[in-house]
């Protein structure tokens, strides 16, 4: 599927990780600094977070986080990275499960992205606050991070324009503003709703990512490809 060969084709950030052991198999320390980077960035945010409160909660010493970090930002956007992927490979999964009858259209990934999203929010609200929120606020490198995910949004956005009932005209920033108020619309209902908010979000959500390209009634149809991913 489309989806998914951009995805194989996408490249790592530079930069992530100082030490020999972070390429290959994940190691179980790493991991553990990574849980515990994220359960602190939700409570604390990047900024109150400190390496010696990594540590502690992660139950490792200050030498074992450098053997991974170069130091806490990089920590963090490794972080940010590992989210990213996981989101990444849960939206590939809930497209190929919704697809097994035949490839989906796009409009059909882009509802099915967008449902999955909203649910992966909604049940783990920690990794989507790095993700979301403190992303954009932890440094210049977790910020470009979270930049570079909005530009690969707006790429799959921008496949749009080749439909016929696509809307003449477009500004060539749409897709970029597009992806930029889908993330502040999460952002936003995560911080100030529970999970029956976000639920209500993903309507919403269809019809500013949909409508440039597709009347009511077509993104009606591209709805109901989420059925499989609700499961």
């Amino acid at each position: 599927m489309q989806y998914l060969s951009q995805r194989l084709a996408s490249t790592p950030s530079p930069g992530r990780g100082a030490g020999p052991h972070d390429r290959g198999l994940p190691s179980p320390q790493r991991e553990r600094i990574l849980d515990a980077t994220e359960k602190l960035v939700a409570t604390n945010g990047c900024a109150g977070t400190s390496i010696e409160a990594i540590v502690k909660q992660a139950g490792v010493s200050s030498v074992t986080f450098y053997e991974f970090f170069a130091d806490k930002e990089d920590c963090f956007a490794v972080a940010f990275d590992r989210a990213v992927d996981w989101g990444v490979d849960e939206i590939a999964a809930a497209i190929h499960e919704a697809g097994e009858a035949g490839e989906l259209s796009w409009p059909e990934q882009v509802a099915t992205g967008l449902r999955t999203t909203t649910r992966l929010v909604t049940r783990f609200p920690e990794r989507a606050r790095l993700c979301l929120v403190e992303a954009q606020s932890g440094g210049t490198v977790l910020n470009a991070r979270f930049d570079a995910v909005l530009d690969r949004l707006a790429a799959k956005l921008r496949e749009g324009r080749a439909l016929p009932t696509a809307s003449a005209g477009l500004p060539a920033s749409h897709e970029e503003a597009t992806a930029g108020a889908l993330a502040w619309l999460l952002r936003e209902r995560l911080e100030t709703g529970g999970a029956e908010k976000l639920e209500a979000l993903y309507p919403e959500l269809i019809d500013i990512a949909l409508a440039p390209y597709l009347g009511a009634g077509e993104r009606r149809v591209a709805v109901s490809a989420t059925a499989q991913a609700d499961g």
